[in-house]
């Protein structure tokens, strides 16, 4: 009888979860010549954390290795939807999720291994938890490199196209930890 009620109340728990509208903005302005349109959002919710990426992107691509490592300005905003998501979470799941980006390319990652632990170290050193509703963006500018916000405080830049294509990678690539997720993401949504 416990086993029932148990497994009704995850079903629930996740029927709510998957159900649930996530507010995004509709673009983000990077300055007064540059506004980078919302593409779509999926939702993640393995067992004990939960959280929302919205893909940022102009244009039709929908080739979710195009996007991976497309040299173009984008972004991706992963928005917390449970107070249970813990920043030290966070960053194990990412420090991961780099080798499953770049299919387990450890020659690869060992060329932006340095880079990867200062990425980690800004959202460590933030001092910042990512509570319900709160979203940190991780903003990829040719130019600049990647922009890491929690909120609207920027916590630094990343640089390299490299790096980019790692850290997008994380929920794009083939081999990515869920793909119903990346298939949302990048999905264009009907207006």
């Amino acid at each position: 009888m416990k086993k029932i009620v148990f497994l009704l109340s995850i079903f629930c728990l996740s029927f709510s979860l998957f159900a649930a509208k996530v507010n995004y903005d509709p673009e983000i302005k990077v300055n007064e010549n540059l506004t980078i349109p919302l593409r779509n959002y999926g939702i993640f919710a393995p067992f004990g954390s939960f959280y929302a990426i919205g893909l940022y992107v102009a244009g039709n691509e929908t080739d979710n290795m195009k996007l991976k490592n497309a040299d173009q300005p984008m972004a991706i905003r992963l928005v917390s939807l449970s107070n249970v998501l813990a920043m030290s979470f966070l960053i194990k799941e990412l420090r991961r999720g780099f080798s499953y980006g770049m299919d387990h390319d450890k020659a690869f990652l060992k060329t932006i291994q340095t880079r990867i632990d200062t990425f980690l170290a800004m959202l460590k050193n933030s001092g910042k938890k990512p509570k319900k509703n709160k979203h940190i963006t991780f903003l990829y500018l040719p130019e600049k490199g990647t922009e890491i916000y929690f909120e609207q405080e920027l916590l630094g830049v990343i640089k390299g196209h490299d790096f980019k294509r790692a850290l997008f990678g994380i929920w794009f690539n083939n081999n990515c930890a869920d793909p119903k997720l990346r298939e949302e993401a990048i999905k264009i949504r009907k207006k």
